[in-house]
């Protein structure tokens, strides 16, 4: 058992230890109570404050025609998720640690040092996290191979280049030196986005298991405790009392952490579905007159991230919702008036399930299905 735990905790420190040097790619490892602004950090922060003048500059350019003009919106889009979202790593460092350092306390608070089967739930769950942060690295790792949009697919609209940008007074078609300082331009620009987002989109998904981590391990200690009930005598259950408070000061704080991701990603998951779904309907719009077009894996990544934040959006969800089934199906009856009371509170305080939110619109998949239909229909209107 104690090689296990070991195991646990280092696959935990070991996602940690990622994320942070993800983050330690462009000198924004907020996660190190450390951290200072560097040099780095100050050219990262000034390209991305030059995301709205790289639009104009995009727009002034591809005016007159419409399908690059509309590439060009789709790829502002997703530069202005980054310059607003880039507040967490300016304003929220704070958060930020405090969010994985208690992912990092979860096994001890629940005491899967001391419990088989907690510790068995705790490194399955760390195993997911894991994974998901694996996957969300390679979806955003992915969005290189646009940077082989010129040999694959050459566009001659947008001088054969990755992205419909160009820099201000270097006209890629002029000649091959500022053709080549565009494109590693637009490789920057990439590099810039893909790791400003990745560890930020990895917190919050390691974050959102971690809450159905702790939801499961309360089902865990709910079944135990009912173990209990169904072996003494009918309301001589006072022994119990110390059990059934702790897993109700570990779901008050569960509904605690879950506040605090709500708080922190409210405004970054507002950002997400307002961009994506603008991003979405440009390139559906782009497809509809050139279905060659190189904007359709663009498209594709960007949904497939929307897909991926509703998913565990609606995980959560679904696991919130059974909570309240594992209180009542306990043998509350053979319990005292008095833990009865308490239960009965717990029960309640279970009822509204733990949902994220954007504002104006739940993050599920009933969301996703719906943004889906909509950017569907209006294809098919193009079309």
């Amino acid at each position: 058992m104690p090689r296990a735990t070991s195991n646990s905790a280092a696959n935990l420190e070991r996602l940690v230890t990622r994320i942070s040097s993800h983050m330690a790619v462009l000198k924004l490892n907020i996660i190190d109570p450390a951290w200072r602004p560097t040099l780095r950090f100050g050219i990262v922060l000034f390209l991305t404050a030059l995301v709205p003048v790289y639009i104009w500059q995009g727009i002034k350019v591809y005016r007159t025609r419409f399908e690059t003009l509309l590439e060009v919106l789709s790829v502002a889009g997703c530069g202005w998720q980054m310059f607003f979202r880039m507040y967490f790593y300016l304003f929220q460092q704070d958060r930020c640690r405090q969010i994985v350092q208690e992912v990092r306390d979860q096994r001890t608070v629940y005491g899967a040092d001391r419990n088989p089967r907690m510790e068995k739930l705790f490194r399955a769950g760390t195993k997911r996290m894991l994974l998901a942060y694996r996957v969300i690295h390679l979806m955003y790792g992915t969005s290189y191979f646009f940077q082989l949009g010129p040999l694959i697919m050459p566009d001659p609209h947008k001088c054969n280049l990755p992205l419909a940008l160009q820099l201000p007074f270097l006209p890629p078609d002029r000649n091959m030196v500022y053709y080549c300082i565009n494109y590693a331009h637009h490789l920057l620009l990439n590099t810039i986005g893909v790791f400003i987002l990745l560890p930020m989109d990895g917190v919050l998904i390691v974050a959102l298991l971690n809450i159905c981590t702790r939801i499961a391990a309360l089902q865990l200690l709910l079944e135990e405790l009912d173990a209990k009930l169904g072996t003494v005598q009918w309301q001589q259950t006072a022994h119990l009392d110390a059990e059934l408070n702790r897993i109700i000061e570990l779901h008050i704080d569960t509904k605690r952490f879950a506040r605090v991701i709500y708080e922190t990603y409210q405004m970054h998951f507002f950002s997400m579905f307002s961009v994506l779904c603008f991003v979405i309907c440009m390139c559906m719009n782009v497809v509809a007159r050139d279905p060659r077009s190189t904007l359709i894996p663009f498209g594709l990544a960007s949904t497939g991230q929307l897909f991926v934040i509703c998913m565990l959006g609606n995980v959560l969800y679904i696991v919130s919702d059974r909570l309240k089934d594992s209180v009542y199906g306990i043998r509350w009856y053979r319990c005292t008036v008095s833990q009865q009371k308490r239960l009965l509170f717990l029960l309640a305080n279970a009822q509204p399930e733990i949902v994220m939110g954007a504002v104006f619109i739940p993050v599920t998949m009933t969301s996703f299905v719906t943004i889906i239909r909509a950017a569907y229909s209006y294809f098919t209107i193009l079309y």
